[in-house]
Order: C-alpha cells, then structure tokens, then sequence
C-alpha cells in the first residue's frame, strides 16, 4: 500500500505534539523523518515492527516500556545516535516504524498511515472470540438485510393488489423473525 507522504508528515507532526517520550531524541528522530521526504517515503507505519527486517518502535511515556527501539535482521539497538546514523545512512531502505500511544485506534491521523506488517499480518492473529463476535454480527446484518428487502417487496405486493404474494412473503417474514429468535436464546 502506498500512502502519501503528505499523510506521514501530518501523522508525525501531530504524534510529536501531541503524545509525551522519556526521552526528547524520540521527538527530534520523528521530526527528522517528517522533515525528510525521501526518507519518509521508505517508512511504513505497522504494528509488530519488531518482526520485521528493520523496525523502529518508539513508546509514549504512558505506555512505559523502552522508549525508541531499533531491530535489523534480529539484531536490537537501543542508543538513540546509533539508531539514527542507521536511519540517516540506510534511507533507501524500508523503515518498519511502529507508534504505541493510548488508543491509537481512535485516531484518524494514526489509522490514515497504519498499514498491514508484510512481516506479521495483522488477521494472522485474531483472538477466535472476536472473530466469532464478528462473524454472529455479519450473520446479523445479512438477515436483517433480507427482511429489509422482504419489506420492501410486501409494500409493492400491497401496492400492486397482489394478495397471494403479500401472504407469501409475510410467511417469510415471519419464518425469518422466528429463526432469529430461536438463534437468539
């Protein structure tokens, strides 16, 4: 996935200030990047950065935890002039970058830039409870959604003066409702 640039600068601009580090060189490292569009364009924001082949994370103050972390083929790093002479020599090279902050679901800045880890698929992971939660929902919305047309189609029977039709799709209706109900309990 190719996100713009212009959208990386924005994320970074707004995590320096807005989310808080331990350390200031996290803020002056992050700046640099959004400051570098030929750098920028080779980072990838992902979750899991620590499994890839060259993968920065950095940590907020709020989440603990080392704060600016660089991994290279399993190799870790954790001296900040260490990690950012690797970053300033190796720009053309992709940089796996992974923010933790609180919630960073619910931002839009974050979600616009996250893409998939090509080395640790996010769905590779789902815990079977939510992808149980998921699948009921799913189910759901499509039977819902088949009611909804049902409906629909009872108001043109009515429309339409066609008696045999409208009993027919009620039944359906009804049979519909009830297979919920007994999914439900």
């Amino acid at each position: 996935m190719n996100i713009n640039v212009q959208e990386k600068k924005k994320f970074l601009n707004w995590l320096v200030s807005t989310v808080s580090f331990s350390r200031r060189e996290v803020s002056w490292v992050l700046n640099y990047l959004a400051n570098h569009e030929a750098i920028l364009t080779n980072v990838h924001f992902v979750e899991g950065a620590m499994q890839t082949d060259r993968g920065l994370s950095v940590r907020s103050t709020e989440i603990g935890g080392e704060p600016f972390v660089l991994t290279i083929q399993n190799q870790t790093f954790y001296d900040i002039d260490q990690i950012f002479h690797e970053i300033r020599m190796n720009w053309k090279q992709p940089l796996y970058l992974e923010c933790i902050f609180p919630n960073p679901w619910e931002k839009p800045l974050y979600l616009a830039v996250l893409e998939d880890n090509p080395f640790e698929r996010w769905n590779d992971h789902v815990d079977e409870e939510v992808q149980k939660n998921v699948t009921e929902y799913l189910d759901k919305e499509a039977m819902q959604l088949k009611i909804e047309k049902l409906y629909r189609q009872i108001d043109l029977a009515l429309e339409n003066g066609d008696r045999d039709a409208f009993l027919e799709l009620s039944d359906e209706v009804n049979r519909f409702k009830l297979d919920q109900k007994e999914k439900s309990h």
